[in-house]
């Protein structure tokens, strides 16, 4: 099979990119990683990645030149208490233990709860990365909120990765990050086509933060549940264990189909070049390319 086409789902913070340099940057990485591990004569792969962007607001604890506390007033308590559960289950706190002077710099003005999140994430990561991942989960926040303020972003972005699938008649779809959490969300609503040989039969995902349980609480998922994809769907869950997003674990502990590989991004673990350039990824791709849509058993 040749010319077959995949559906990338990108993460969050992509607001500096558009639709055609995000879809030539994925295909220049994923053909870079097909044609090193599987040969420079490996069929070729056409990659649709869907932009949505713009559909974020511009969130409380943005990076980068702007204060990190600006916008404060539009931050509710809702908020507030998911940003705060999802990092203290990404890094937990430890009894007795104080952040250490320094750790943080200037933090943003927020609760000392989530400060002493940021800290320890900091001390285990690396500086700067607690401002990272609550940059990423505030976000997060905005797709699962039902809020006016995030009125009708969801069903936004949804609809564009759907009408990808649709018009592109992907049967493989590459998840980083935050899409692998929206593509997940996107299998439970029955929003891709199943059982017909053109459907969706594998999901590659990078960089998944789906083992944080906060996040699948906003999935509508209890502790006890496992992560489960239709029938017929493989699902391969690569994950650099330094990825402070993934918080360094696979997914296999709560989805037993998954096939969790561990792989080494070298100084930039969460990138989502890195991830589809390394060589599970190529394999998975060219594996689906030249056999075509396998089912399990068959």
């Amino acid at each position: 099979m040749s010319d077959l086409h995949v559906v990338g789902v990108h993460g969050i913070r992509q607001r500096d990119t558009n639709a055609l340099k995000l879809t030539e940057d994925w295909n220049l990485a994923l053909a870079e990683g097909v044609s090193l591990h599987c040969g420079p004569t490996s069929p070729t792969l056409s990659v649709i990645t869907p932009y949505y962007g713009d559909v974020f607001p511009k969130g409380r604890f943005q990076l980068g030149d702007d204060d990190p506390s600006e916008g404060s007033a539009e931050t509710d308590e809702e908020q507030l208490e998911l940003l705060a559960q999802a990092l203290e289950a990404h890094t937990p706190p430890v009894p007795g233990e104080r952040p250490a002077a320094g750790t943080l710099g200037a933090p943003p003005r927020v609760s000392p709860r989530i400060t002493a999140a940021l800290a320890r994430i900091d001390r285990r990561c690396g500086p700067g990365v607690g401002k990272a991942l609550l940059t990423r989960v505030s976000e997060v926040y905005g797709y699962f909120s039902a809020k006016s303020k995030h009125d009708g972003m969801a069903d936004t972005v949804r609809d564009r990765v759907s009408e990808a699938v649709e018009q592109s008649r992907a049967t493989l779809i590459i998840a980083h990050s935050l899409g692998s959490v929206i593509v997940y969300d996107m299998f439970r609503r029955g929003r891709f086509p199943s059982g017909a040989d053109d459907s969706v039969s594998m999901l590659i995902t990078c960089g998944s933060p789906l083992a944080w349980l906060p996040l699948r609480r906003e999935l509508g998922l209890r502790a006890s549940d496992e992560l489960q994809l239709p029938p017929g769907v493989r699902w391969l869950n690569v994950f650099d264990p330094r990825d402070p997003v993934t918080a360094g674990v696979g997914l296999f502990g709560i989805a037993p189909g998954v096939t969790d590989v561990a792989v080494d991004n070298d100084d930039d673990p969460h990138a989502a070049s890195r991830y589809l350039e390394q060589q599970p990824v190529a394999a998975a791709v060219h594996g689906h390319m030249t056999r075509g849509p396998l089912h399990p058993g068959t």
